[in-house]
């Protein structure tokens, strides 16, 4: 097995014309990505958070696949696994009808959140939350949006919401000689989370349904269901697993995620000042964690009141 690295990604062979590009930390991909000649089509799963970074994802596959890749999948809607859709704007883009309507229904909203001035102005702010943070921990958890924003920036004259123009609801049958489908168990992490699944390789492309190393982002889904698609993607026998953030992994890193979830789930019913669940004391990131169970709180107190 090969590898290489490119400005913005690490690029792990996982056999024959099957790859995961893993987004650098110093880069403004910012997610992993996946790359998978099937023969008829090759795929890119998940463009990356700036057009810079989907133009060396692009160039990566090209590498990879001996041609350019012909199709692109997003797993979910949030910027870093679809911003870098306008570099693939010429081929199909695949996603779930409910990522679509996400992405098209918050154009506005998202476009002024990337304009110059406001992300000059959460610069800012994040760099004064940073010089005020009282440990480490919190400063590296700044470090991480303040990442993202400064690569937004550094983009911004180029940056264009391109959504998913191809749809599917549950499971679709990739074309090629090589097996592959995308699949969706429902709301986890959002509202329609896609994967993509080769059973012969026994490879998922999981997005941020599964995360190494960083808390997974709580506020766009349904906790409780994102247990069952866990359950789901285990079913599913996958021995590796490329996450949305984070290093390759096995069954492992998916028995953490569903650790961490559950973890957030008991430490929101419990009563404030609780200590935490000892899944969720080994994970870097207090800022993400209080943003989480703040989210969880809320979220389980509406649906208690049927709102």
């Amino acid at each position: 097995m090969s590898s290489w690295k490119s400005r913005h990604y690490v690029v792990e062979e996982l056999g024959t014309g099957l790859h995961a590009a893993i987004a650098r930390p110093d880069g403004y991909g910012v997610c992993n990505s996946g790359l998978a000649d099937l023969g008829d089509v090759r795929v890119v799963f998940d463009t990356g958070l700036t057009p810079s970074s989907a133009r060396d994802l692009r160039a990566s596959a090209e590498r990879a696949f001996g041609r350019p890749p012909s199709l692109a999948v997003n797993s979910h809607q949030h910027l870093d696994h679809s911003l870098g859709n306008s570099e693939f704007s010429r081929i199909p883009i695949w996603g779930t009808r409910r990522t679509r309507e996400i992405i098209l229904a918050t154009h506005d909203e998202i476009t002024a959140e990337l304009k110059r001035s406001q992300l000059q102005k959460d610069i800012h702010e994040l760099e004064a939350r940073q010089a005020k943070a009282p440990t480490e921990d919190a400063r590296a958890d700044a470090g991480i949006f303040l990442q993202i924003n400064r690569a937004l920036l550094a983009s911004v004259n180029d940056l264009r919401i391109v959504p998913p123009d191809h749809t599917f609801e549950t499971r679709l049958a990739l074309p090629g000689r090589r097996y592959a489908e995308l699949l969706s168990f429902g709301s986890g992490h959002t509202a329609a989370d896609a994967l993509m699944f080769l059973p012969r390789e026994k490879v998922v492309f999981a997005g941020d349904l599964v995360v190494v190393g960083l808390q997974p982002s709580m506020g766009s889904g349904d906790p409780e269901h994102w247990l069952v698609v866990l359950d789901e993607i285990e079913r599913l026998g996958a021995e590796r697993i490329v996450p949305g953030h984070g290093p390759v992994t096995t069954a492992e890193g998916l028995a953490e995620t569903r650790a961490y979830v559950a973890g957030v789930l008991e430490a929101a019913e419990a009563p404030r000042g609780a200590s935490l669940p000892r899944a969720l004391r080994r994970w870097d990131g207090a800022l993400s964690l209080q943003e989480n169970l703040a989210f969880v709180r809320r979220w389980l107190k509406a649906r208690r009141s049927g709102k």
